[in-house]
């Protein structure tokens, strides 16, 4: 049984620290492109494995809490990307 919305599971709480850091230290202040999709990847999947149906709702959630995030937006639309997650049983 997954843990309610008060609580945080070491997983999910990795993934809300990669998405509050995800703003990028580089040199010029870009982000690496591809370490934020591979990232985004990683993010996804932590929702789709601890949320599951309801997954694509809390990036949703996580993207309008952090509305400038680009980081956000990508996990959203990875998670999106996956179509209907199929229910654990």
């Amino acid at each position: 049984m997954h843990e309610d919305e008060g609580s945080s599971p070491d997983k999910l709480q990795a993934m809300m620290d990669v998405i509050a850091g995800s703003v990028s230290s580089s040199r010029d202040g870009h982000a690496d492109l591809g370490r934020l999709r591979v990232d985004a990847a990683s993010a996804a999947t932590v929702l789709v494995e601890f949320y599951g149906d309801a997954a694509l709702e809390r990036a949703s959630l996580l993207e309008r809490r952090s509305p400038q995030s680009h980081f956000a937006r990508m996990v959203t639309a990875e998670v999106r990307g996956r179509g209907k997650i199929a229910r654990k049983s």
